[in-house]
């Protein structure tokens, strides 16, 4: 996979969220995120990975009844951002 279809396959995911009531995500969506993991590591994506394993645990932890809708939100916005940052040219160490 390369860096553009990693970025584009997370934007699209993003676009597929509900807007709330993240306890209702798919368990497909969990494993493409777990795949996306390790996409990114071998990208060398090293903050890209924290913060798809970050918004990865925080849906588990919601699906479970832990956590609130907040807090996987929060993780959704930092990785949105971190996308943005890298399509205006920024480093991937944001």
């Amino acid at each position: 996979m390369t860096f553009e279809e990693l970025q584009t396959r997370l934007e699209a995911m993003i676009k597929g969220f509900p807007a709330s009531d993240f306890i209702s995500v798919d368990e497909s969506i969990h494993t493409e995120l777990n795949q996306l993991v390790g996409n990114a590591d071998d990208l060398g994506m090293t903050s890209g990975k924290k913060l798809i394993s970050n918004l990865l645990e925080a849906l588990k932890t919601r699906k479970s009844g832990g956590n609130s809708d907040d807090s996987v939100q929060v993780r959704l916005v930092a990785l949105e951002f971190y996308l943005k940052n890298l399509q205006s040219g920024a480093t991937e160490e944001l």
